[in-house]
């Protein structure tokens, strides 16, 4: 019994510094210096150094695990910023639409007002053209009939607000 938790441990232990060497050994840099001295590290070789002294390069498939993580980041990252710019696009276009719909709303608003400009205009032109006596109240509230001067000034007037209004 002891035998086999002995090997057990002993196998446990071999195969965690297997794992913990590993790692170090997957991107591994070796070449030698021109004094003649072996080096290795995870960064690659000071420029300048010949490719006849680089001994070893990371292989592909060992910097692929490393680099996935950070690819799995930058695609959270990515999706996030698609994400918000989706949201802002979203966000402009319902601001473009409500502008859009004030701006119509005004716009028939300010429809409404000129039709009715128009018509009153026009009645007033209607009137001042019947040939009957106009009356309007003076400036101290008394009834004053005007003169033909005084109507054919207010009957210019009268024309060029339905010019104005009435397209």
């Amino acid at each position: 019994m002891r035998d086999r938790r002995r090997s057990s441990c002993a196998a446990l232990l071999g195969l965690a510094a297997a794992l913990c060497l590993a790692p170090a050994a997957q991107a591994q840099w070796k070449w030698v210096t021109p004094s003649g001295v072996t080096k290795y590290s995870d960064l690659p070789p000071p420029p300048g150094t010949p490719l006849r002294n680089i001994l070893a390069r990371p292989t592909p498939t060992s910097v692929a695990p490393a680099a996935a993580p950070a690819s799995g980041a930058s695609s959270a990252a990515a999706k996030a910023v698609r994400e918000q710019l989706r949201k802002s696009a979203q966000q402009a276009e319902e601001q473009h639409k409500a502008q859009q719909q004030a701006r119509l709303l005004q716009e028939q608003v300010q429809e409404q007002q000129r039709a009715q400009a128009c018509a009153q205009a026009q009645q007033q032109l209607q009137v001042l053209d019947s040939g009957r006596r106009i009356r309007q109240v003076d400036a101290n509230g008394q009834p004053a009939y005007l003169d033909s001067a005084q109507v054919e000034a207010q009957r210019a007037q009268a024309q060029a607000q339905v010019q104005q209004y009435c397209h």
